[in-house]
């Protein structure tokens, strides 16, 4: 064998992965196809994102690079506004994380990564795999070179987020249950922050006209803004995508007054028709992790902790298989990881039915409802102890109908 776990992907699902497999003294080659720093949006953790860190040992990296703070999440609509501030969670959980802008995020991950033996190669495209008993066949391209070679290794752990290796090649791929929708963003300077404690938290601002904005500041004085909305709405407003987005910011007045003396810095970027879906988890020799599986929405910054959370629980997995093992993959993988998206699906299907916000801006919440709600926002959503996790659906609709 080449390697004993062979990574596609070097972003944080990669990188944690990778460094949790060369703890346990297994030989890791990760491929990326692209170089770093690179941009990517996700830049606002959650709580949860810094318990995995650690267990990969790569949270002292991340504390090094000085980020901002993150100890909240605002909602805001009209004169409606709540707090959900991580300080008030369940015994265990973590109070804190970090807002980060992605480049510098990743690269520290990846960096701190190949400290700790995982031989990550940039520049290497995945073209194809076959799977055999005991062995994996990857067939990669230098970029560079243009070179094709092949590598065999005992295990394959996609990570490769949006580029989606093994779905695509294996044929997985199925659509998502999520409508599609548009998102404009960029990051400006010059905006009006709160004070102190306030300053790192995320604000998500529901927009007059069924849209939301999100507003998520950095340590380096800029701030990453931006409007996510069905296509009818984009289509509906003139100009530019710069025009688009700061006309859609005009027209909320939380995101205005403190958005409008600010500067954009960066050009205006388009996403749409991110919602992605997989038939199966694994397979004999492979397993697919983060977005590489499946990904939701950006409206609960679930994605680096969904990509983190599965590719821990999936090198947890491979480390006993490599040891000889026996594993239920669909038992210890697929329902567990299934379970921690399912339950941000409740709420994500919840928001954008304008069920949700209600909810969350009701002023009557007990302490205790309001303490499992931030447990979520937090990334615990596989925590039990708490009635979202347990049933995210039914926690909801009897939530409902207490707010109405």
């Amino acid at each position: 064998m080449d390697t004993d776990v062979l990574v596609i992907g070097a972003g944080p699902a990669g990188s944690v992965a990778g460094s949790l497999l060369a703890k346990q003294g297994h030989r890791v080659i990760c491929l990326e196809a692209g170089t770093f720093p690179r941009f990517q949006i996700g830049e606002s953790l959650l709580p949860r994102c810094n318990d995995i860190l650690e267990e990969a040992g790569l949270l002292e990296a991340v504390v090094g690079r000085r980020y901002q703070p993150k100890n909240a999440a605002v909602f805001l609509q009209g004169h409606e506004r709540e707090r959900f501030c991580f300080a008030e969670v369940f015994p265990g959980q973590r109070t804190q994380t970090f807002q980060v802008p992605r480049s510098d995020f990743d690269q520290t991950l990846a960096t701190a990564a190949r400290a700790k033996g995982v031989d990550i190669r940039f520049n290497q495209r995945v073209d194809a795999a076959e799977f055999g008993p005991g062995e994996a066949r990857i067939t990669a391209t230098d970029l560079e070179s243009n070179e094709t070679y092949h590598l065999r290794s005992r295990y394959v752990i996609d990570a490769s987020g949006y580029g989606r290796v093994l779905p695509r090649l294996l044929k997985l791929e199925k659509p998502s249950v999520l409508d599609p929708r548009v998102a404009i963003f960029t990051w400006v300077e010059g905006d009006k922050r709160p004070a102190d404690d306030l300053e790192g938290d995320i604000w998500i601002c529901l927009h007059p006209r069924g849209a939301w904005i999100w507003i998520i500041p950095f340590s380096n004085g800029r701030t990453s803004v931006g409007v996510v909305m069905e296509r009818s709405l984009y289509e509906s407003v003139s100009g530019c995508d710069r025009d688009r987005l700061f006309a859609l910011l005009r027209e909320d007045p939380n995101a205005w007054a403190r958005l409008q003396h600010a500067a954009p810095v960066l050009k205006t970027v388009k996403l749409e028709s991110w919602s992605a879906a997989v038939e199966r988890l694994h397979g004999p020799g492979w397993v697919l992790t983060g977005n590489a599986a499946e990904f939701l929405d950006p409206v609960f910054s679930s994605g680096v902790t969904l990509a983190l959370e599965s590719s821990s629980h999936a090198a947890r997995l491979i480390h006993r298989s490599l040891k000889g093992e026996t594993v239920d993959w669909d038992a210890e993988y697929s329902a567990v990881v299934l379970k921690a998206v399912n339950v941000f699906k409740a709420f994500v299907r919840s928001w954008y039915a304008a069920e949700l916000p209600r909810v969350l801006l009701h002023p009557g919440k007990s302490v205790a409802i309001k303490r499992a709600i931030t447990a979520i926002l937090g990334g615990y959503v596989l925590d039990t102890n708490n009635p979202f996790v347990r049933d995210a659906d039914g926690t909801l609709n009897a939530l409902l109908k207490l707010a109405k």
